[in-house]
């Protein structure tokens, strides 16, 4: 009895340390606090708007450039053979106001600029794949943290009885109605439940440690309300997991990118041309053979290219390669997206099965260990039939902590297959189109086009899981 208070005592102060150095959250507070503090995402944000940037660095070869400039000179004069007179010093000097622009008669600007806004737009893509990821991982160990709490309070709960059952026994010894054995006995169940209790503690402690990392280090733990079951309130389809996911949206923008870098790359060969225009603001002397104070010159420079060693040729199938790795790299991680929704399916309707189950069970076990507990009280039942009857009970009222926590984390999976956790992103072209103006006359042909495989893909995914499903049968 007295290592029953002592251990309470220990669990009190545990839990009152814990509570005044830890903030009390509840889930979408939590949620909250990892979206704005984790430091792995705020790095890839400004990753993210690194690429952004770098997208309108890139693009600005294609806008008229102008440049400022000056010279000057200084010549000594000699002395002349013939009368030994120096001639005076010459002093010469011009500054000039240059405008030049490349004009794209070839047509790779708009390719240039088409592939450079879906690189970054594959880049936020990944980005949104990794926020979906972490968010989802946040939320599962949340739940996890809140059931292993729960699962202390059952170890706690069993300790409690095993203490009580080894007081009994320990009266009845002194009466000498049991044999030492069974004392023997009764005190190993007692040391059996205080490292359960001792095992369930470590591992909320890990989990507490968890959610502070992915909370950008603030401690915190979950808050106490009745854990209820969770519903299945998920909408997911394989069309929407195809569509929305936005690691298969990353991929399908990496292959739309790759093949307009293989039309930009078929225009190596074409010819430029380049406008110019010279200001002559300053100059002196007056006389000189060069531009004059106040004169402008106008320049065109047409350059046709005629043989490139062969780098045009080169270009070209390197990108086809690229464009048939993009192809398959999209097929698979389709597949892997069908795979993923199929498992989060079959886990879910697992762990509701389960669930179901265990409740029976603990049901069956309590009213087991009840009459076992009677019996042997009366002294018309053996301690082994008793300590196997507590042993069974704490094995199933803990896996049923486990089934729901199974429920939990299967709710969880199905909303990361379905991509529910990442941005509200629908992957078209929203603020670098906006910037540029420019690609919005081929966007709803990119639109139908991909519409038009996503459908035939999602088609032929759903005959392939209805075939692997009847070959299961």
């Amino acid at each position: 009895m007295k290592r029953f208070l002592f251990s309470v005592v220990a669990f009190l102060m545990f839990f009152s340390n814990e509570t005044a150095a830890a903030e009390v959250v509840s889930l979408d507070r939590y949620i909250g606090m990892v979206k704005n503090q984790n430091y792995a995402l705020q790095s890839a944000i400004r990753s993210v708007e690194a690429a952004y940037y770098e997208v309108l660095a890139s693009v600005a070869y294609q806008r008229p450039s102008l440049a400022g400039g000056a010279s000057g000179s200084y010549l000594t004069g000699s002395a002349s053979a013939q009368s030994g007179i120096r001639e005076k010093d010459i002093t010469a000097y011009n500054t000039t106001l240059g405008l030049t622009h490349r004009i794209d008669v070839a047509g790779t600007y708009t390719l240039d600029e088409r592939q450079r806004i879906l690189y970054y737009e594959s880049r936020r893509a990944n980005f949104d794949e990794d926020v979906n990821s972490l968010v989802s991982t946040a939320e599962e160990n949340y739940w996890s943290a809140a059931l292993a709490r729960e699962n202390i309070a059952l170890q706690k709960d069993v300790l409690r009885q095993r203490i009580e059952n080894n007081r009994v026994i320990e009266e009845k010894y002194k009466q000498q109605i049991v044999p030492r054995l069974d004392l023997i006995r009764s005190e190993a169940q007692v040391v059996e439940a205080e490292s359960l209790v001792t095992n369930a503690e470590a591992q909320y402690r890990n989990l507490l440690a968890t959610l502070a990392t992915l909370a950008g280090g603030t401690e915190v733990v979950p808050i106490e309300e009745p854990l209820l079951l969770p519903e299945f309130n998920v909408t997911t389809s394989l069309e929407k997991t195809l569509l929305l996911r936005p690691a298969i949206r990353a991929a399908r923008l990496e292959l739309d990118r790759s093949r307009v870098v293989k039309k930009l790359r078929e225009k190596g060969l074409s010819p430029t041309l380049t406008a110019g225009i010279s200001w002559v603001p300053l100059s002196d002397p007056w006389n000189s053979g060069s531009v004059q104070k106040g004169e402008m010159t106008a320049s065109l420079s047409l350059n046709i290219p005629i043989a490139d060693g062969n780098e045009t040729k080169y270009n070209i199938l390197n990108a086809d390669r690229l464009i048939q790795a993009a192809e398959a790299g999209l097929r698979s991680v389709e597949i892997f997206g069908a795979r993923d929704l199929s498992i989060a399916r079959n886990n879910w309707d697992r762990a509701a099965a389960l669930e179901k189950d265990k409740k029976r069970q603990v049901e069956r076990s309590d009213e087991e260990l009840r009459i076992t507990e009677l019996m042997y009280n009366e002294g018309m039942g053996a301690q082994i039939d008793l300590i196997n009857a507590q042993t069974e009970n704490q094995r199933v009222r803990t896996d049923y902590l486990s089934a729901v926590r199974d429920m939990y984390v299967a709710r969880v999976s199905l909303r990361a297959v379905a991509g529910d956790y990442a941005p509200d992103e629908d992957g078209n072209w929203k603020e670098a189109v906006v910037r540029y103006e420019k690609g919005t006359s081929i966007l709803n042909e990119m639109k139908e086009k991909e519409l038009r495989e996503q459908q035939n893909k999602s088609a032929s995914l759903d005959k392939s899981v209805q075939k692997n499903k009847s070959v299961q049968k």
